[in-house]
Order: structure tokens, then C-alpha cells, then sequence
């Protein structure tokens, strides 16, 4: 199998690089990899370790929702991560999970304001993610305030959903 068809290296040095967690490439290629085969026992026996893939999933797993074509294939190796962290665990190796952090009260409130508003319209995560380019989920997530968006894109959510935006910085105040 050549999953690395459009790419100029060798395959030598991508094991390098999926043995690498902290390497820069480690994501893209394993994003890669992971987004163009279902072959469970081709990827861990040839390319990435097992331990490493769990260690690393939840960030493989972002980079590959860039890609809304990827979907089922990030179902497909979610449900295989659970088997294999569940198999680990058995073998006493434990894959420890990113703490969950509150969001930021700041971001909640923001979150919470653009909620509101879509609600107030009778609109759907799906119509307003939609008309901003990005997923449903990530949607969802700025609404829960788990998601830092930058000023720029509050105005763009804001502009999509037919708001002004007041801002008293000395204050640390916003309306919306």
C-alpha cells in the first residue's frame, strides 16, 4: 500500500518521524496515514507504535477533522483507539487521559452570549457553522467556551448571526 503517493519521502524516513511524537511532522504524517487506510494491523506493525498512537490520538484526531472527508475515517480509528487504550490498560500500560480544565469564565460568557443569540433566531449549530466554514462541532465548542476564538472570528460569528459587538476595554466589559 503507497499512502505516501503525492509525497517526495522516503518511507524510511516517515517511520522516523511517526516514532517521533515531539517531532513537528509527527501529526501531519500520522493525520496522513491515519485518513487513508483502515488497515489496522498494516499501520501498527509497520509505522506507529501502539503506546504512541493512543499517547497522541486525541491531536492526530484534530488535525484529521481539518478535513471534513475524514470523518468516517476518524469514527473508524476512535473505536480503535478505545480497543487498544483498553487493551494497554490490561497489560498494566495506562494511556493518561488530557486533564479536563474549566473553561475560561471569559469564554464561557462569550460562548454563552453567541448560544443565546442563535437560539433567540431559531437558527441550528449546523445553518450558522455552515455559513462560517467550519464543523458543527467546533461550533458547539465555542458555544461551551472551550474554544479560544480570536477577536477577528467573534466578529465574523457575530456579523453571521446579524450582531453589533460594543466593546469597553478599560473596563474589561463587552456587549453584544
Amino acid at each position: 500500500m503507497n499512502w505516501l503517493w503525492d509525497r517526495k519521502i522516503s518511507e524510511k524516513k516517515v517511520k522516523k518521524i511517526l516514532s517521533e511524537p515531539e517531532n513537528p511532522e509527527f501529526v501531519e504524517y500520522a493525520s496522513l496515514l491515519f485518513s487513508r487506510t483502515n488497515d489496522v494491523s498494516f499501520v501498527f506493525k509497520n509505522y506507529i507504535n501502539q503506546v504512541i498512537f493512543c499517547k497522541n490520538w486525541q491531536k492526530i484526531k484534530r488535525d484529521m477533522r481539518k478535513n471534513k472527508w475524514n470523518e468516517p475515517k476518524i469514527i473508524f480509528w476512535d473505536a480503535i483507539y478505545e480497543k487498544v487504550k483498553d487493551k494497554l490498560k490490561k497489560k498494566g500500560i495506562i494511556i493518561k487521559e488530557k486533564e479536563k480544565k474549566e473553561p475560561d469564565p471569559y469564554l464561557k460568557k462569550i460562548g454563552r452570549i453567541i448560544k443565546d443569540i442563535r437560539k433567540e433566531k431559531k437558527l441550528r449549530q449546523k445553518d450558522i457553522a455552515e455559513k462560517l466554514g467550519i464543523s458543527q462541532q467546533l461550533l458547539s465548542r465555542i458555544e461551551q467556551g472551550k474554544e479560544n476564538i480570536t477577536f477577528k472570528f467573534l466578529i465574523k460569528i457575530l456579523s453571521a448571526l446579524e450582531k453589533d459587538l460594543k466593546i469597553s476595554i478599560g473596563e474589561k466589559n463587552f456587549s453584544i
